[in-house]
């Protein structure tokens, strides 16, 4: 297992554009985002429901500028195998009333056509104790 390289790298990206777009950053389009999903991509959030992606790309862009939340993640376990990258790694959300902690796991597989290197395939997140 690593917990440093390009993988880690491409979930703080994505976190890092969530965290900009959700505060109305002028500079960013949702194909930020998109482009780095699979289309065959799914989410388990923390309460079970499943989305596909295009769902979970409309909720993402139904939230530019909608602000209210930082998210911060780390405690990163990498396992690389196949081609595919298995990234499991704690997701915190901060709002000015409230902070939330989920477990992530994340399913990629690199690909050069994607924004930060990586396609993601699925990520299953389960709530966790902060």
């Amino acid at each position: 297992m690593t917990t440093e390289g390009p993988v880690s790298a491409e979930v703080v990206r994505l976190h890092r554009f969530f965290d900009a777009w959700y505060d109305g950053d002028d500079g960013l389009t949702i194909s930020e985002f998109a482009d780095a999903m699979d289309p065959t991509f799914t989410i388990v959030g923390p309460d079970g429901r499943v989305l596909g992606r295009d769902a979970i790309v409309a909720a993402v862009g139904d939230a530019f500028g909608k602000g209210g939340v930082d998210i911060t993640v780390e405690n990163f376990d990498v396992i690389e195998r196949d081609g595919y990258s298995v990234c499991r790694y704690d997701e915190v959300h901060r709002s000015p009333d409230a902070a939330t902690t989920r477990v992530s796991t994340a399913v990629m597989e690199p690909d050069t056509r994607a924004p930060g290197g990586y396609r993601w395939i699925s990520v299953h997140e389960t709530w966790a104790p902060i």
